[in-house]
């Protein structure tokens, strides 16, 4: 458990260092500029590993647990997709947008809104 814990943080903390400087660089100057086209997506790729392998990490962690809920609710769909929503839906790779703040980078998804069905 111990070793889980340091893998989590050390994986926050990479993502982290791979952002600051990129945020930054986003922010000095706007416009078509091929150097820090090519930086942003290197530096996505660079992020998109350690933040992918934790996503998947939790997609599969989240595809077995919402088994397991549907399961022992009683086969309950909509208990078992409250799980599966959120932790398998969400971004699954950094992207250049990401780093420079015009798309949102979303780790967990949100559930659908319950459908009434009439009873």
């Amino acid at each position: 458990m111990k070793t889980l814990t340091v893998r989590m943080i050390m994986v926050i903390l990479a993502v982290a260092v791979c952002m600051v400087p990129v945020a930054w660089a986003a922010e000095a100057g706007d416009g078509d500029n091929s150097p820090a086209n090519v930086g942003l997506g290197v530096a996505s790729v660079l992020c998109s590993i350690p933040y992918g392998a934790a996503k998947i990490g939790l997609a599969i962690l989240g595809g077995v647990t919402g088994a397991f809920t549907y399961v022992l609710s009683g086969f309950d769909k909509q208990a078992a997709d409250a799980v599966w929503y959120t932790t398998m839906a969400g971004d699954y790779l950094v992207t250049p947008d990401n780093l420079q703040g015009k798309k949102a980078l979303r780790f967990t998804g949100v559930p659908p809104e319950s459908v009434s069905d009439g009873h």
